[in-house]
């Protein structure tokens, strides 16, 4: 079996580019070679149907994140001519269970966001970590009581759990970013379900060569900043026993203008790729899914970066 060879483009091609688009700028923000090294060819040795190179199907689940483009737009920055024939369903869904493999969708992350390092697009002048919740795609079962194990109560989805944050309950997942200050490009993630509480997982949020790291009040106290000789921007806890003076009062709201960038790549998963609730119904494949919402938000923040949109005068 062989890869197939796609994007001879034809004379109709050639007729129907059009001006550079948003895709166009995406596809040149980093060097696509160490992500084919990464991705590996997908066809062994001897005869047999031809399959879609990795790089192209990838691009194609990042298009399929992305969400609302024409066809056009589509076939260009796969790599498809207006006469190749595209994926289906089925096999993007074995490709997407390829990613999970070994840490393979990781290590594209890795090498997405070592090259915008590369480029100067992460300054490390501060780290912003957050965490939010995301639906199950199963219905959730009955609340489990106070005590009770809440493995306890089967649901369609066996690895999703209850999770609270304040007033708000959600049986699901929860997202964990830490987010460049500079163009708020996520640098790592990490992805548990919703009981596990904020702090439980920050210390892998922190890459250890930051300035500062800025949070809310739900990782005050994090001892691992002052260790590292990273500067400490969570905001203060008040209890009943000790509230906050005026002047952390003023802390708080100075950390709160930072730190709310963080929201911004929760609200494009969310909002744009449609994440409020997950597709799939087991942490492996939805953590697959929102790693390759991480790599398609960097990769479309960088173009705006590097491609600001010029108002007219």
């Amino acid at each position: 079996m062989v890869d197939r060879v796609l994007g001879q483009l034809s004379l109709a091609d050639g007729l129907a580019r059009s001006d550079t688009t948003q895709l166009d700028q995406i596809a040149t923000v980093i060097d696509w070679m160490p992500i084919r090294a990464l991705l590996g060819q997908r066809s062994g040795p001897g005869k047999g149907n031809t399959s879609y190179p990795a790089e192209t199907l990838l691009r194609c689940l990042f298009l399929g994140v992305w969400n609302n483009l024409s066809d056009l737009s589509f076939r260009r920055f796969a790599g498809f001519s207006l006469s190749d024939r595209t994926p289906d369903h089925s096999t993007l869904w074995r490709f997407r269970e390829e990613l999970k493999c070994d840490g393979l969708i990781d290590r594209v992350f890795d090498e997405i966001t070592r090259q915008f390092e590369q480029k100067g697009l992460i300054l490390k002048r501060g780290t912003l970590i957050d965490a939010s919740f995301m639906q199950a795609a199963a219905r959730p079962p009955a609340k489990p009581k106070k005590g009770e194990d809440t493995s306890a109560r089967p649901s369609a989805d066996p690895d999703a759990r209850w999770g609270r944050k304040g007033k708000k309950t959600v049986f699901g997942y929860k997202v964990h970013n830490g987010v460049d200050e500079a163009h708020t490009l996520i640098r790592r993630m990490h992805f548990t379900d919703a009981s596990i509480t904020d702090t439980e997982p920050a210390d892998t949020l922190i890459c250890g060569d930051e300035a500062a790291a800025y949070g809310d009040q739900a990782y005050y106290t994090h001892a691992r900043l002052k260790q590292a000789g990273i500067k400490d921007r969570l905001m203060h806890r008040p209890n009943k026993h000790h509230p906050l003076t005026p002047r952390q009062k003023q802390r708080n709201r100075l950390i709160s203008k930072v730190r709310a960038a963080v929201e911004r790549p929760f609200a494009v998963f969310k909002q744009r790729y449609g994440m409020r609730r997950l597709r799939f119904f087991n942490q492996a494949t939805n953590r697959t899914q929102c790693v390759l919402a991480g790599c398609g938000y960097n990769l479309q923040r960088a173009a705006a970066v590097l491609f600001p949109v010029r108002k007219p005068a």
